[in-house]
């Protein structure tokens, strides 16, 4: 739905907006983002240099709160963004769930592409696809890929006669390279192209929707064994299964956590973390008086930071930074970002747990799973990190839309941690290296990074 016609927006920007107001026209610093705001709805498109494409979804304003911002409707949440003002020139859009804001700054006009007409053709959805990634992603230096080479020599290839399967095939082929798997390509009909880092028991290409099945089958066994040989019972479960409990020999607690989010049936994020501080409730008020615990993310797919930081304050009783985070703010320059916000690790009043930890991660350690592994690298006494390396993606992903209707996700965010490094593409490192997750351990019914936590946490390392 569109609040008002561009046209009259271009006349009506220049006139004064009423101090404390809203409405109006705004541009994101980064992300790419231009909003129409008024009458309560937020029609907000996608900038490019060559395009300005209506996002995929309206913000409705169901709310307003005391201190004048607007709770938003999304996707059919009526609580799942915020939006206000930091000052008359500034505004901010909070996600639910995330763990940062999008900040907006007034315009005068719209951007000029917006009095373009967006044209359906092979060409031209390769290059709105082309300029996004050129536009918002952070990292081509740092996986070697250049960009421009991409661009030249697909644009050689792309007639506007070049077929949807033809084109899908090329944009999957243009990604490829980056092994991110906050990358992706969604063509409808045609599928989802998405690839991840190298697995030297899958192959050096490692597209998401062929490896995960056969991932699945090695966590379920994995999980089998640990119930079989390591616990003696089956895990209790909580949250759809997504978090399980258990108790290992010599006092040791054992916590899986294989995603953030999806922890309830119940709409909107609000219940989802009503169920998550529930079900940490019981777990860390039978952690009481444990020796220790073994918190196991070598599968987490991701979700919410936010949850993450949930689980994070379970095990402080004191403050401090998790992260600081930016985003790509010039579409010329990948260099520069948005001024740096900051999230801390927040103490709670609810049961915890301030003895030692030993976290287990793999390469499947992904995004919210990586971002709470790195909101626990400040907590003291320190926590022993076992296993692999993560995955390597911690930023939100953009979803964006292309003119032929199809979508790419991307990442344009850094989180930094407080001496300013960041583990975008290797990953966080673990302090005590072993494979995890191998078919030949799981043939023979054996966890080997698991026996290594316990050695830890019982001092009976060798």
């Amino acid at each position: 739905m569109r609040i008002l016609p561009l046209l009259f927006l271009v006349a009506a920007g220049c006139q004064d907006t009423p101090p404390g107001s809203l409405d109006g026209l705004w541009m994101s610093q980064g992300y790419g983002l231009f909003a129409e705001v008024g009458d309560g709805v937020i029609d907000v498109r996608e900038i490019t240099a060559v395009s300005c494409i209506p996002w995929d979804g309206t913000l409705t304003r169901t709310r307003v709160e005391a201190d004048g911002s607007w709770l938003m409707e999304v996707f059919g949440d009526p609580a799942g963004a915020r939006f206000s003002l930091d000052s008359d020139s500034v505004a901010r859009l909070q996600p639910n769930g995330t763990v940062s804001a999008i900040l907006f700054s007034r315009a005068d006009t719209p951007p000029p592409i917006c009095a373009q007409p967006a044209q359906d053709t092979p060409r031209a959805t390769f290059e709105v696809f082309w300029h996004t990634f050129r536009e918002h992603y952070p990292f081509f230096a740092l996986k070697g890929v250049d960009w421009a080479e991409v661009g030249d020599s697909m644009r050689q290839r792309i007639t506007d006669e070049t077929t949807p399967e033809e084109l899908f095939g090329m944009l999957s082929e243009a990604i490829a390279p980056l092994k991110d798997v906050h990358v992706s390509l969604s063509g409808g009909p045609l599928g989802r192209a998405s690839y991840a880092k190298a697995d030297p028991e899958l192959g050096a290409e490692v597209r998401t929707s062929e490896a995960f099945p056969i991932l699945e089958q090695r966590f379920t066994r994995a999980l089998e064994i640990i119930e079989t040989h390591y616990l003696g019972g089956e895990l209790r479960p909580f949250c759809n299964d997504h978090l399980r409990y258990g108790e290992l020999a010599g006092g040791i607690g054992y916590l899986y956590l294989d995603q953030e989010g999806g922890y309830t049936d119940e709409p909107g994020f609000e219940a989802t973390l009503e169920v998550f501080q529930a079900a940490l409730d019981t777990v860390f008020t039978a952690l009481e008086g444990a020796r220790g615990l073994v918190l196991d993310v070598r599968k987490n797919y991701g979700g919410s930071d936010i949850l993450s930081l949930a689980l994070a304050s379970r095990l402080t009783t004191t403050e401090y930074l998790a992260y600081a985070k930016v985003a790509r703010s010039d579409p010329d320059d990948p260099t520069r970002f948005t001024p740096r916000q900051e999230r801390m690790v927040p103490t709670t009043s609810r049961p915890g747990f301030s003895g030692p930890v030993v976290q287990l991660t793999g390469p499947y350690t992904i995004s919210a799973g990586e971002t709470l592994t790195q909101a626990l690298m400040g907590r003291e006494p320190a926590i022993t990190r076992i296993g692999q390396n993560t995955q390597g993606v911690f930023s939100d992903v953009q979803n964006r839309q292309l003119p032929n209707g199809w979508s790419v996700g991307l990442p344009n965010e850094i989180f930094f941690t407080e001496d300013g490094r960041y583990f975008d593409g290797p990953g966080i490192p673990p302090d005590i290296e072993v494979p995890v997750f191998r078919a030949v351990d799981l043939e023979a019914g054996v966890d080997p990074a698991l026996e290594r936590a316990l050695a830890v946490l019982t001092g009976t390392e060798g």
